[in-house]
């Protein structure tokens, strides 16, 4: 019943999507055939996450890590339990969220993450002080579409999982909230670049230098997200 559901849903959001927006879809033919798979994504807007579990074909395969407060919404913890989305709290070593997203990339899963940590820059002073910002704390939508640079997490996932990486970038969703809001369709790419990793660090280091190449690894993220966008979108990449 559940996976019925699932597929049901994900089908009506591609519908709603496309009318939303006009979705381009580049470099399907960089996609894996399944996992483990760690996706990692540019973080403009609301809707980079929805696109990719709307339009991948990983279906039952794919979870996501998700902002904790989504779950103020009744609706979307329904969704998130429906679809088995972890929720992570942003800017804190959530042990929890990443162990179960390291169990599911070990059962050959598919695993989302927004290196990035959240739309709003801004919001990340706040995180990092291990506060919850609430479902509408910040903006909803980066509008410089500037890259920032990126948290921890998503490079302890890549490292500890020893999982091939595919990075997703996209562009226009940051004018979809303002475009609906005058009745207008945005013009919204997903660029799918080819895979790369498995990514690694010298255990034998002490602590303080694993630190530092685990945040290099992160930059290495960031910087396959850069290739694919436009210079003037890559931020402290270009």
């Amino acid at each position: 019943m559940h996976t019925f559901l699932r597929s049901l849903i994900r089908g009506l959001a591609r519908l709603v999507l496309r009318v939303m927006m006009k979705i381009e879809i580049e470099g399907w033919e960089n996609l894996p055939a399944g996992g483990p798979l760690l996706v990692i994504g540019n973080h403009f807007g609301l809707f980079e996450a929805p696109i990719l579990l709307s339009f991948l074909p990983y279906r039952d395969r794919i979870t996501w890590l998700a902002a904790t407060e989504v779950q103020e919404s009744r609706i979307l913890k329904a969704l998130m339990g429906l679809y088995r989305i972890i929720p992570v709290w942003r800017g804190q070593p959530d042990r929890k969220a990443l162990h179960a997203a390291l169990d599911w990339l070990a059962a050959g899963g598919v695993v989302g993450i927004m290196p990035e940590g959240g739309v709003d820059p801004e919001m990340r002073q706040f995180t990092t002080a291990g506060l919850q910002t609430g479902l509408h704390g910040g903006v909803n939508s980066r509008l410089s579409a500037q890259l920032i640079t990126p948290r921890p997490g998503a490079a302890y996932l890549a490292v500890r999982s020893g999982a091939p990486v595919l990075p997703v970038a996209f562009l226009g969703v940051e004018q979809v909230l303002g475009n609906l809001r005058r009745l207008r369709r945005t013009r919204v790419r997903m660029i799918v670049g080819p895979v790369f990793g498995p990514l690694s660090i010298d255990h034998a280091l002490p602590k303080p230098a694993r630190r530092v190449q685990l945040d290099e690894m992160g930059h290495e993220m960031m910087r396959h997200l850069a290739a694919l966008l436009p210079p003037e979108n890559r931020g402290p990449y270009a």
